[in-house]
């Protein structure tokens, strides 16, 4: 009798043996999910960052552009606009 429950104990340990295992593994693929989530993220915010430094280069490159082939009256008629608006919005 007791040969008899130390066989259904060890059988009973197998199957739940089998189902922690089985447990770990679909544990382990909701981890990689997750984490395959997250840099997949990671790698559009490098990608959008890129994107947004070689933007403003482009830009800086075009002021450049404009400010170097800009005419002297062009010049004095931009700052005076400027100068203009700025003293209509500081006298409110």
């Amino acid at each position: 009798m007791a040969e008899k429950s130390m066989k259904d104990e060890l059988t009973a340990l197998r199957k739940e043996l089998e189902r922690l295992k089985k447990e770990n593994v679909t544990e382990t693929v909701v981890e990689v999910e997750d984490d395959s989530a997250l840099d997949a993220l990671v790698d559009g915010a490098h990608e959008f960052e890129d994107e947004l430094e070689s933007k403003a280069h482009e830009v800086l490159e075009q002021m450049k552009l404009d400010y170097d082939n800009m005419s002297p009256a062009t010049a004095v008629a931009i700052f005076s606009a400027g100068a203009l608006f700025g003293r209509l919005f500081l006298s409110k």
